[in-house]
């Protein structure tokens, strides 16, 4: 099969929808004044309830997080000045001076300590990783945080959208008792972001920034998100003069864009792999580690990244990115071996045909979904490729992907878009969510008592060469029994205009912060 073929008739496809749009330089964000900034996102925000839709707020600039996520996984402080580790279960939070919530409230000791008891009580997945945690005011910027337990990803935790959203706890909870729907929240000031939601309907989110932000002057004289669900759409407005950026665009439209000066497809350094290929325990074939580490070993990695995906991906070494000093060299396409795998595993082959034991044919169905389209092109890639050792791979997309994993039985591998370290960068939750068993995300049916047990000694190790040494040795033994793999690492992307083409893709989807501004070109240092 050629996979330049494949990728041609792909972004044939986005061209033919993108067809149309002219070729104008779109919106001049480089013009005198404080620019402007329209962003076209895939994703509705329904309202600003922190419980509901906080984790929005960080990737648009309204909200703020304790501390901040960096490319390479040690978070920095942020509305935090200082976070340090006192004791093995004590942690001491020292806020920035200065901040106040958009409703004119400080954020002090006293906030600070109400908002992590109420994230603790009101947010499950804060108080799974860390149970029966306590936080107290000791100062009148300061907060001291015990746990139950060593937790060395207490810093990624605080960098999480998903953990703890900073917001006015006692604005909220009026809010709550005054009974009044989510959409007052609007006008509430709950966060300290240095931009302040104006309005927020179906079609978009509009917002201004704050002339009392604590840590300077915002760069945006206004900001608009609009919700556009079609990946086509988004890429149109952009193309149009009606959106400055563009965010998820299919990678296939990379090449659509080549040679344009409307829309550029700009690419950023991603944190950790995309794609994970999740082989199903609980059923044949893939309740025999032999046969799930025949197809780890029979996929080809390199031409996944360079060919299939045309060089806009990186190639997957492992559960982790090689810049990672702990990560370690997993994954490695070798036919030979997958083959010998699958011998001793029983299956044998006569022909070209795929193997069989007992007169049953080697053979499974990888599932996809259409809000990924990546995930079908990996798929159809990854079916010519075990081809070679004797594999028959039928492909199915499903319209819900978490709803089909949910379920025991009824599939037998998936590949699913979750990275393997969290927006924080936490690497331990993920390995206690997806592999420790009964997990609330071990859909594989993963059961392994050497496994849970290193992974309980890295959630409470804060050496941090011990813990780099638990890291590798979970890697090993996951490899080793063909637990679990990745099958690519997309560069994060975005479609920019000309004004906005210089554009510094964040990590963890920050898109916007006080700093955001247009550049002349990528080589511009004041992009972001």
């Amino acid at each position: 099969m050629s996979w330049g073929r494949v990728w041609v008739t792909l972004t044939a496809l986005l061209a033919l929808l993108l067809a149309g749009c002219g070729t104008t330089e779109g919106r001049d964000s480089t013009l005198a004044g404080p620019p402007t900034l329209t962003i076209a996102t895939s994703f509705a925000i329904e309202n600003l309830d922190p419980l509901e839709n906080g984790f929005w707020g960080p990737e648009f600039g309204y909200v703020e997080l304790l501390m901040r996520p960096t490319h390479g996984g040690e978070p920095t402080p942020w509305v935090l000045s200082e976070l340090t580790n006192s004791g093995p279960s004590t942690w001491v939070l020292r806020l920035s001076e200065g901040i106040t919530f958009q409703n004119g409230a400080p954020l002090d000791g006293a906030a600070l300590a109400a908002l992590l008891t109420y994230q603790l009580a009101e947010n499950p997945s804060f108080a799974a990783a860390l149970p029966n945690a306590k936080a107290k005011a000791t100062g009148p910027l300061e907060v001291t945080l015990t746990t139950s337990r060593p937790a060395p990803n207490v810093p990624a935790l605080l960098a999480d959208e998903g953990m703890v959203p900073v917001y006015d706890v006692a604005a909220y909870k009026r809010h709550l008792d005054s009974g009044a729907p989510a959409s007052r929240l609007t006008t509430a000031g709950l966060y300290t972001g240095p931009y302040t939601v104006d309005s927020l309907d179906a079609e978009s989110m509009r917002l201004s920034p704050r002339s009392d932000y604590w840590d300077g002057i915002p760069a945006l004289a206004k900001l608009t998100v609009r919700f556009v669900p079609e990946a086509s759409a988004r890429i149109q407005a952009v193309q149009a003069g009606e959106a400055d950026l563009a965010l998820y665009p299919p990678t296939a439209s990379a090449t659509t864009l080549e040679g344009r000066t409307d829309s550029f497809f700009v690419t950023g350094e991603p944190t950790g792999p995309t794609f994970m290929l999740q082989l199903n325990q609980h059923e044949p074939p893939f309740d025999d580690p032999l046969v799930r580490r025949a197809v780890y070993a029979g996929i080809d990695y390199e031409e996944l990244a360079n060919e299939v995906m045309n060089g806009l991906y990186a190639p997957a070494i492992g559960l982790y990115t090689d810049n990672r000093p702990w990560a370690e060299k997993t994954q490695i396409t070798d036919i030979a071996a997958a083959e010998a795998l699958l011998d001793q595993a029983g299956w044998t082959r006569q022909g070209e045909g795929p193997r069989t034991r007992g007169g049953a044919p080697l053979r499974f169905v990888i599932t996809t979904y259409p809000q990924q389209p990546d995930s079908d092109v990996l798929a159809l890639a990854i079916q010519a490729q075990l081809t070679k050792v004797g594999i028959d791979v039928e492909i199915q997309q499903v319209p819900d992907i978490n709803a089909t994993l949910e379920q025991a039985t009824g599939w037998n591998a998936a590949i699913s878009g979750n990275g393997f370290i969290s927006f924080g960068g936490d690497y331990i939750t993920p390995l206690a969510n997806y592999l420790r068993t009964k997990g609330p995300r071990n859909h594989m049916g993963v059961s392994d008592p050497h496994l849970d047990a290193l992974i309980d000694r890295l959630s409470v190790e804060l050496d941090t060469e011990r813990r780099d040494e638990l890291l590798r040795q979970i890697q090993r033994h996951i490899a080793d029994n063909g637990h679990l793999g990745y099958v690519g690492i997309r560069l994060p992307a975005v479609v920019a205009n000309a004004g906005w083409r210089g554009y510094q893709v964040p990590v963890s989807n920050l898109w916007v912060d006080a700093r955001t501004a247009p550049s002349a070109g990528p080589d511009d240092e004041a992009a972001q």
